[in-house]
């Protein structure tokens, strides 16, 4: 079909067959493919064809089939054959042809050449145009550059100086696309459903999603269930998949969730386990410790406490930096309030893994770290984080802990009671005292002169002792 023909098709009386007039948008089925056209049934109406150069691909194949539906617009009407387009411009035009596109409301297909002052170039097969920023899209682009040299299908908004100027709108278009989406979805679109879209903008408060012609917000906590991972992501023109949070047509606000149109990760919780090392990355930083992400969707925390088996950690920031990649163990799942327990591997050695049945009892040196107004945190010199409750203070009762028991002061205690496997000491202040009392009373008696002189002056010694300790 030559440029001429088409044009004078384009030019054909508007007086419809069968109704139709040329401008009118039909949607119809494919129930024929030739060599040069595609044949279109609409619903047992006049006979359609569209030129099949409309639905080649770059290679000249063409890119549809029989019983595809399509929709195109009217440009001709002749002798009971209807002549379709899908789009004026993927092949030869004329000035005529946009002209009658103008004003009959026909699409045409442009290509975006450059950027000039207050608009784009654009190409319609070989014919320059001119787009206003302001009528590219429904918002105006945050770097108009980002849209040279891609195609997009317009209305012819005005054509003057015979055909000289013309001016193009992509705006109208989208939204006469957006008022019959918006009508459509009006009646199908509910709170729940899970619908499909392309991301059409990124902001730092989220993704726009375009749903064929209705917009739809994924706000950022939304679009995954990683605080690691997000929107960097999805890029303008992805697919996703989401699920429809809110609809409010008066507004023309809609939200979506992609993370929750996926499963939740903590269904596959069972895959780990306690004592399992893992490598995780560090989320977000508290006062108390670190959330560390081990998947997309399931945190440990790390308390500061569990950030080093020999040192003591005075803030979080001492031993883990927001999106480092760290090392822990898993110390405990709890499945219902689905929360994990984490503990950083350092290199250290544990000294709760070695032999602690010797340490019962025994006298140790430890370091003050903290003071609570039940007790006072203290670390042995082996590294072991023990606790000795306020009444194993050696300090008269109703003493001032705080002043007592400056951080850093060296304290003499004895371990109470040991739980190894949930790495908890009660230690003494006053158990040492007693015990080292104990020995030097046992090593004064050995060492005493003579027996009778070692008797009487030991008795008085161990009277003096004994009340010593019924006092304490």
């Amino acid at each position: 079909m030559d440029q001429e023909n088409f044009s004078a098709l384009l030019e054909e009386s508007l007086k419809g067959n069968d109704g139709f007039s040329v401008g009118d948008e039909i949607n119809g089925r494919v129930v024929y493919i030739t060599a040069d056209s595609v044949f279109i049934d609409m619903a047992g109406k006049s006979e359609a064809v569209i030129d099949i150069k409309e639905f080649q691909d770059d290679k000249g194949f063409p890119d549809i089939s029989v019983g595809d539906t399509v929709r195109a617009y009217v440009v001709s009407v002749r002798r009971g054959e209807i002549l379709l387009t899908t789009r004026i411009g993927k092949g030869a035009v004329s000035s005529e042809v946009i002209e009658t596109a103008h004003r009959n409301g026909i699409p045409v297909e442009g290509t975006v050449v450059s950027t000039t002052n207050g608009g784009y170039r654009v190409s319609l097969s070989g014919i320059e145009c001119f787009c206003p920023f302001s009528q590219m899209d429904l918002k105006s682009p945050s770097n108009p550059e980002d849209l040279v040299g891609k195609s997009f299908a317009f209305k012819v908004s005005r054509v003057t100086e015979k055909g000289r100027n013309i001016v193009l709108s992509r705006r109208a278009l989208l939204e006469e696309t957006r008022r019959r989406r918006e009508n459509e979805l009006r009646e199908s679109l509910k709170v729940g459903d899970v619908v499909t879209g392309r991301v059409s903008s990124r902001q730092k408060f989220g993704l726009f999603v375009d749903l064929d012609g209705v917009e739809a917000l994924v706000p950022r906590a939304e679009v995954s269930w990683s605080r690691s991972e997000g929107m960097d992501s999805y890029s303008i023109g992805d697919e996703i998949r989401a699920l429809v949070l809110s609809v409010d047509w008066e507004n023309r606000r809609h939200s979506l969730s992609i993370r929750q149109a996926q499963p939740h990760p903590w269904e596959n919780i069972g895959r780990y386990a306690a004592d399992m090392e893992i490598q995780g990355i560090v989320a977000n930083i508290i006062k108390s410790g670190a959330f560390v992400e081990i998947e997309a969707g399931i945190e440990g925390f790390l308390p500061v406490s569990r950030m080093s088996y020999t040192r003591r950690v005075n803030r979080p920031e001492e031993a883990v930096r927001i999106g480092a990649s760290v090392n822990v163990k898993i110390v405990e799942i709890d499945t219902e309030e689905r929360k994990i327990s984490l503990e950083l591997l350092t290199g250290e050695a544990d000294p709760w893994q070695a032999d602690t049945s010797h340490l019962l009892d025994s006298i140790f040196s430890a370091t003050v770290e903290s003071v609570r107004s039940n007790g006072v945190t203290a670390r042995l010199s082996n590294g072991m984080l023990g606790f000795i409750p306020r009444e194993e203070c050696a300090q008269p009762r109703g003493a001032d802990l705080q002043s007592a028991y400056p951080a850093g002061k060296e304290v003499k205690a004895i371990i109470k009671s040991l739980d190894r496997s949930n790495k908890r000491l009660t230690l003494s202040e006053t158990g040492a005292v007693r015990k080292e009392e104990r020995q030097e009373y046992e090593k004064f008696m050995k060492s005493a002169a003579s027996p009778e002189e070692g008797s009487v002056f030991g008795r008085l010694f161990k009277q003096k002792y004994e009340e010593i300790q019924k006092k304490g």
